[in-house]
């Protein structure tokens, strides 16, 4: 009877070392990740504090300033930052702001660039017209509604910017 039962597994025995070898490697590829993140934290820790800081501090009324920070966020490693006391609410906050920043100024760029083109049937510019003003319209009501939904968030971090946005 036991013989029976070492034939299959001695058949199974490749499988479960190729899947030992491969836990082994996948534990020793973590072990690098993490030790590649802690010499991060170690050479940039003073770099990073300064930048939970200035994240914290940050108080903007220029949708242009939480750009330029938000940018400079992204360029940084998320497994970095988590490892510090870092704003992170905050930080997203921001970048939710500059990212419905861009999509707007998108809007207006399309919106301002339209030129009426003589030679388009009358017909077809009203469309073309009509589709630009609907999309401008729901654009602005989405950007309403989440003012509506973000703005205490906003104002807890000490910036407007869909205010500043609204208003401007």
């Amino acid at each position: 009877m036991k013989r029976d039962i070492k034939g299959p597994l001695n058949h199974l025995q490749p499988v479960a070392i190729s899947a030992h070898s491969s836990i082994v490697g996948e534990i020793q590829n973590r072990s690098a990740h993490l030790l590649a993140i802690r010499v991060d934290i170690e050479t940039k820790g003073e770099f990073i504090n300064d930048l939970i800081k200035k994240a914290v501090d940050a108080s903007y009324m220029d949708i242009e300033e939480v750009l330029k920070f938000v940018d400079g966020l992204d360029g940084d490693e998320r497994a970095i930052l988590k490892r510090f006391n870092w704003p992170e609410k905050k930080a997203d906050a921001m970048r939710e702001a500059a990212v419905e920043y861009r999509e707007l100024n998108l809007l207006e760029q399309e919106i301002s660039s339209y030129k009426d083109d003589p030679d388009i049937p009358f017909g077809a510019a009203l469309k073309k017209m009509a589709s630009l003003l609907d999309k401008s319209e729901l654009n602005i009501r989405r950007l309403i509604k989440l003012q509506n939904s973000v703005m205490r968030s906003y104002q807890a971090y000490t910036f407007q910017p869909l205010g500043c946005l609204i208003r401007g």
